[in-house]
C-alpha cells in the first residue's frame, strides 16, 4: 500500500471534507476521490461515510485511523534514517509562497554556511504545517500564523507588503476583483480582512496558495492578484504589470516555529540567524 493513500485518508479524516484535504494537499477533489477509492479496494470495504453535510469514518476505517498515522510517522522516520550520514538531519516546513519569496534565499546560505546539517524540506500547506509542528515530526516550521501552543517556540521573521496588481494599467479595484482576479490564499488573516475589504466582489476565476503560481498564470492569461510587493517589484517597474492604486495595502507576517525542547533546537536557532 502506497502511504500516499495513507495520508490522503488521514487528510480527509481531519478535514471532514474531500475537497478540503485536496486544497491542503493541493491536489484535486477527484485526485482525493480516486485515492481513498484505492484504498478502499485495496482493504475491501468502505472506510468513510459520505453525506451532503460532512464525512466520517464507518467502523473499518475508524480500525485504519488506529494504524494509519504510526504507518506514515514510521515510513517518514525510515526515509530520513536511510539518508542518514555524518550531517545533522533537520526537518524545515514552510508554506509555498514562503519559498517564493524569502525562504529559498535564506536556505541557500543555510546551505553554502552550515555543511554540518542536511536539510530535509517540505513545501506545505500552512494546518499541515501546523500539525507536523505539534506532532514532533519538523523540527522548524514557518507560516502564517502559527499554533499557539506550549512548548513552541515563536518569531516573527518576515513581514510583507500584498499589493493589488493587474495585467491591465489603470484599473479600479472594482474593475481588478471583477476581472480575471486569482485569489490567493495568504492564511487566514489575509482572508479574514480581504473579506472586510471587498464583501461584494464576485467569485474569484480561479485560487491558488501559491504566490507564484498565481503570477505565472496572470502573465500568462491576464487578470489581477494580490501578491507581494517583494515579488512583483521587477515586472512593476518593467511595465508588465500595474498597481491598482485604489486598492488597500495588506501586510503578511511570516513566522518560524520550532520546538523549545527539541533535540536541535539550538542548531536551529543557528540557521535562523541566516534571515
Amino acid at each position: 500500500m502506497e502511504t500516499e493513500l495513507l495520508r490522503t485518508f488521514l487528510e480527509v479524516n481531519r478535514m471532514h471534507s474531500f475537497s478540503q484535504a485536496a486544497e491542503n494537499l493541493s491536489v484535486t477533489p477527484s485526485a482525493v476521490s480516486a485515492r481513498i477509492r484505492q484504498l478502499e479496494g485495496e482493504i475491501g470495504r468502505p472506510v468513510f461515510r459520505r453525506n451532503s453535510q460532512k464525512v466520517s469514518l464507518t467502523p473499518a476505517g475508524e480500525r485504519l485511523l488506529r494504524h494509519a498515522q504510526g504507518i506514515v510517522q514510521a515510513w517518514e522516520r525510515a526515509q530520513r534514517a536511510a539518508g542518514e550520514d555524518e550531517r545533522t538531519q533537520i526537518v524545515v516546513a514552510g508554506v509555498a509562497s514562503f519559498w517564493d519569496i524569502f525562504l529559498q534565499e535564506w536556505l541557500n546560505r543555510v546551505y553554502r554556511e552550515l555543511p554540518g546539517v542536511a536539510p530535509w524540506v517540505e513545501v506545505s500547506t500552512a494546518a499541515r504545517v501546523a500539525d507536523k509542528l505539534i506532532q514532533g515530526e519538523v523540527h522548524l516550521g514557518f507560516l502564517y500564523s502559527p499554533p499557539q501552543h506550549a512548548g513552541l517556540v515563536l518569531r516573527e521573521v518576515e513581514r510583507m507588503k500584498l499589493v493589488l496588481v493587474s495585467t491591465r494599467a489603470e484599473q479600479t479595484a472594482v474593475e481588478a476583483l471583477a476581472q480575471d482576479y486569482v485569489f490567493v490564499n495568504w492564511g487566514t488573516v489575509f482572508s479574514s480582512q480581504h473579506d472586510r475589504q471587498f464583501p461584494h466582489r464576485p467569485p474569484a476565476a480561479a485560487r491558488s496558495n501559491s504566490g507564484q503560481v498565481a503570477l505565472r498564470l496572470i502573465q500568462a492569461a491576464g487578470g489581477g492578484a494580490y501578491l507581494p510587493l517583494a515579488l512583483v517589484r521587477r515586472e512593476l517597474e518593467d511595465g508588465r504589470l500595474f498597481r491598482v492604486e485604489d486598492a488597500p495595502v495588506f501586510e503578511l507576517h511570516a513566522y518560524a516555529a520550532w520546538s523549545a525542547r527539541g533535540e536541535h533546537a539550538e542548531l536551529v536557532e543557528r540557521m535562523l540567524e541566516f534571515l
